[in-house]
């Protein structure tokens, strides 16, 4: 802000900015609404919940809820299950989504560079109840996938991809990956648009190659956003999974699909345990936030930068 916007009283400033004000009026409500609201659920986890006494009228049950999740058996294969799955697909998508940044930005053609990246935005917007039904056209038994390896000669029988636990993680993660990387890639092809032109002219002229210009001035100079959305996607970790395991997973591979998202619908909407559910989703909230600042504290101390 300027020396002489310093200056100016409160009531001419909030004048001056009002119609930004007004722009930023809808975002807020919607997160009021939306994110904050809501939060007065949060007391169902103290309480043993009925939908004919409500939010303040069911009995207090105090910390059983919370006394409940330390005793249950099934959390640690959950929990197990929530982290291998979103360590996988926050690892493999940030390389992914940062080597296509890095690729792209070496593209000449600007037509065929606006093409590529309209190709690869895509996949974000297709749902993901039409993804399922793509792979079931292709991994199933007599699937394309599985008659290409036969005629191939590669198996002489079909391999039941969408059966095997094993596979499992795998196809989710190369599918969040195929669905997301473009999208993903907005935020690095940005910072790298941002990046001092003079800089790779003075590396060009000094003999640099387009590997050593990448290397060495293009990566180095998106740590900083690097940083940043590694620290924001460290959050969601334990929150990933619900999609697949909702539409993708059978009995078979049950036992590696089941993350802790799943297992919070599974006991509050089906179960009709909703106090339990919500001492589930609190907890995890608990986590995840201790999560970003644990990401926050690594990212300060290797590379000097953090969002607090």
């Amino acid at each position: 802000m300027s020396k002489t916007t310093d200056k100016l009283p409160a009531k001419k400033i909030f004048k001056k900015d009002f119609p930004y004000h007004i722009m930023l009026l809808p975002a807020v409500l919607l997160t009021l609404i939306f994110n904050y609201i809501p939060m007065v659920g949060i007391i169902i986890a103290f309480k043993k919940y009925s939908f004919r006494l409500g939010f303040f009228g069911s009995p207090w049950a105090g910390l059983t809820y919370f006394k409940r999740f330390f005793s249950d058996f099934t959390l640690p294969t959950v929990i197990l299950n929530s982290v291998i799955l979103g360590v996988m697909s926050l690892v493999l998508g940030t390389v992914t989504a940062i080597l296509f940044a890095l690729l792209l930005n070496e593209i000449t053609g600007l037509r065929f560079k606006k093409f590529v990246q309209t190709v690869s935005y895509f996949p974000h917007f297709i749902s993901f109840v039409t993804v399922v039904v793509i792979l079931q056209a292709f991994l199933t038994s007599d699937g394309l996938l599985n008659q290409l390896l036969i005629s191939l000669g590669i198996t002489e029988e079909s391999v039941l991809f969408l059966g095997e636990p094993n596979y499992y993680r795998w196809i989710v993660t190369l599918t969040s990956i195929w669905k997301e990387t473009g999208w993903s890639a907005i935020i690095y092809i940005a910072a790298i648009t941002g990046i001092d032109q003079s800089m790779y002219e003075a590396a060009k002229i000094d003999g640099a190659s387009r590997w050593n210009c990448m290397w060495y001035i293009t990566l180095p100079s998106i740590i900083p956003t690097i940083s940043l959305m590694l620290i924001l996607s460290v959050g969601g970790i334990l929150n990933v999974g619900f999609d697949p395991a909702m539409l993708l997973a059978n009995s078979m591979t049950m036992p590696k699909a089941r993350v802790l998202s799943y297992y919070v619908y599974n006991t509050g909407i089906i179960s009709g345990d909703f106090s339990y559910s919500t001492a589930l989703s609190l907890v995890t909230s608990i986590f995840s936030a201790s999560f970003m600042v644990i990401g926050n504290t690594i990212s300060r101390k290797l590379t000097g930068e953090g969002i607090i």
